[in-house]
């Protein structure tokens, strides 16, 4: 059934089926647009629209789509200690910024150190120190200057279960009196 008078143009046929197509798709558009909901073969297409600086093809899918989530927030924030924070965040990652005039004794002006707390699943390695390094420098501003970087991995969550168990007994055989047998 269609709502084209009869007059309509064969343009305008051809897109009315092509529309009506479209609402036949196995993904709805607010899907497509919604980080958490976007199926994973399109988030890399969502990302490059929210203007991701840093993306890494080995990272989990949860973490791409935390990425690609707070672009915004971080663009909102851009240049800031808390554009830093929030785009290591989107990792998982946890940063304590120190700026040159919280140090004892003061640094350099415009300078700042980090202290970064890996989670589980990450090494403090080389690797790792050049992510941070490339996600930082997506974030932060082009006057202030990365001091150093200091990588902790995830401290522990739990305490060591210890568990033990002692078995120790005898055997003992029961005879029926009169039965046993006298040397």
């Amino acid at each position: 059934m269609s709502l084209l008078p009869s007059n309509a143009t064969k343009y305008e046929r051809a897109l009315e089926k092509t529309c009506a197509r479209s609402f036949s798709l196995p993904v709805l558009i607010d899907r497509i647009r919604n980080p958490s909901q976007s199926p994973m073969s399109t988030l890399p297409w969502l990302a490059y629209e929210r203007s991701v600086d840093e993306w890494n093809e080995e990272w989990s899918d949860e973490q791409k789509r935390q990425i690609t989530a707070r672009s915004i927030s971080v663009h909102k924030k851009k240049g800031t200690c808390g554009a830093v924070e929030e785009a290591l965040g989107a990792l998982g990652i946890a940063v304590r910024a120190i700026q040159w005039w919280e140090t004892e004794p003061k640094g350099a002006p415009a300078t700042y150190d980090l202290e970064v707390q890996l989670p589980a699943g990450y090494k403090a390695e080389e690797a790792t120190y050049q992510e941070v390094e490339r996600v930082v420098n997506a974030a932060k501003n082009c006057r202030s200057h990365l001091g150093k970087i200091a990588l902790t991995p995830a401290a522990l969550t739990q305490k060591p279960l210890v568990s033990s168990a002692v078995f120790c007994g005898e055997f003992v055989t029961i005879y029926e009196l009169g039965r046993i047998k006298a040397n």
